[in-house]
């Protein structure tokens, strides 16, 4: 009983390499914040402008995201789970949730500048 609840209270590998792609598409996304807000909503952010020292690792921190997300996805739907009990499936549930969720970062971090500049015309 001890060790189930030891196993419900450890971090799963899978949540913790989906917020670490959630965090990886933040930095990625935050070099180029300040203009994009400033194209929406037409005020002057200036304490952005030092994000851009992200600017030169943009690439690096999205490979590093993808790289992360792939091991989520072979940890949530690749690999063959540990247990069928209640408990498994319910991490399980949530674990794919954050994933989707990371997902949705990622795809927002890789193309919302071409979107963006589309959008500006």
């Amino acid at each position: 009983m001890n060790a189930m609840k030891e196993k419900k209270l450890a971090p799963r590998k899978e949540n913790m390499s989906s917020f670490g792609t959630i965090a990886a598409s933040l930095l990625a996304a935050s070099c180029c914040l300040g203009p994009v807000i400033f194209i929406i909503f037409g005020t002057s952010v200036g304490f952005f402008s030092k994000f851009a020292v992200f600017s030169p690792y943009r690439p690096y921190l999205l490979g590093a995201a993808f790289i992360m997300l792939g091991y989520s996805f072979w940890n949530l739907y690749l690999k063959k789970a540990d247990c069928s009990c209640e408990v498994d499936f319910r991490a399980r549930r949530i674990a794919r949730m954050i994933f989707w969720t990371a997902t949705v970062a990622l795809l927002v971090s890789v193309s919302y500048l071409k979107v963006v500049t589309w959008l500006a015309g």
